[in-house]
């Protein structure tokens, strides 16, 4: 059904003041409204900090190399490929949402991880980064946490050896040198790097804390891809480390009890909520048949079509 479009409206309606938009036919375009509204509040308070950088190096981001993706056949990079369609929209919801979170808390470094491997947190992570980099006042950076079996590289078609975060941490590179754009998009991106032979000790070399808040005087949003939570301890690190957690767990993949036990070991004060991975609800593929921009351009050419 169309409940999430309805409840979007009346958000819409109670921040402006006003009534119901008469003429807001599509999500996609009551979304717009409200991120232009949300990011204009924010602007006002956010640009001073980013115009001057707390910390020495952080206006050389801007200054990044740039990549071309060469996405393969299975990136299903949709925030980048395909931002009119349906499962772009979906991300477009979950960053309103956040954007929302944010008027009520701070919220700039988002942890997503899952319970086990396979249940698409790395898909989700550069999704969700891809769309919050569409802003033009927010500057966003998507880090590859995953030190053990990095996956964002390969999914936008990069070297999987690209310099990245572990030579950062074992001091072999300065954080500007680590820091890439990526051509297409207002996405930053800073890659794993070679893999280390113990992830561990490196993470808790003291670095990491410092690499976050040097990232923070620049980046408003810094999206992490760690490893799963169960059984590894990369994770609970990185979460000491965020203002929020986004779960990813996969229908038909991940078990009960293997949630339960993710679900303890997240600190509640910091857990943003859970997406549920290649769910099969009926009711989502009928909202999104009749609310997608596809559907309402073929309604708009027949006066009598039902809405």
């Amino acid at each position: 059904m169309s409940y999430i479009f309805e409840a979007l409206q009346r958000a819409e309606a109670e921040r402006s003041g006003g009534s119901l938009p008469k003429n807001a036919d599509s999500v996609a375009d009551l979304l717009q409204g409200v991120e232009q509204e949300i990011e204009r509040k924010q602007s006002l308070s956010e640009l001073p900090a980013a115009a001057k950088p707390e910390s020495p190096g952080a206006e050389t981001f801007a200054a990044a190399k740039v990549l071309l993706p060469a996405l393969p056949a299975d990136a299903r990079l949709v925030c980048l490929t395909e931002q009119g369609g349906l499962a772009a929209e979906k991300f477009r919801v979950l960053g309103l949402k956040l954007r929302h979170l944010r008027e009520q808390r701070k919220l700039k470094r988002i942890v997503i991880t899952s319970s086990i491997p396979a249940e698409g947190k790395s898909l989700i992570a550069a999704n969700l980064a891809l769309n919050q980099s569409r802003s033009k006042i927010l500057n966003t950076v998507l880090i590859d946490g995953d030190l053990r079996r990095p996956e964002l590289a390969r999914r936008f078609g990069f070297h999987r050896d690209l310099a990245g975060l572990s030579e950062v941490l074992r001091g072999e590179r300065q954080l500007s040198e680590v820091v890439y754009k990526i051509e297409g998009s207002g996405l930053w991106f800073i890659p794993a790097g070679v893999t280390p032979e113990n992830p561990i000790e490196l993470m808790q070399s003291g670095r990491l804390q410092q690499l976050l808040e040097q990232l923070g005087a620049f980046f408003h949003w810094i999206i992490i891809d760690t490893p799963p939570v169960l059984p590894l301890a990369d994770t609970p690190l990185w979460m000491k480390l965020a203002d929020g957690v986004l779960l990813v767990t996969r229908e038909g993949v991940c078990e009960k009890k293997q949630l339960e036990r993710t679900v303890e070991v997240i600190d509640r004060s910091t857990m943003l909520g859970v997406i549920v991975n290649n769910c099969n609800s009926n009711e989502q593929k009928y909202y999104y048949a009749r609310y997608s921009s596809a559907a309402i351009g073929k309604e708009s050419s027949s006066p009598a079509a039902e809405r």
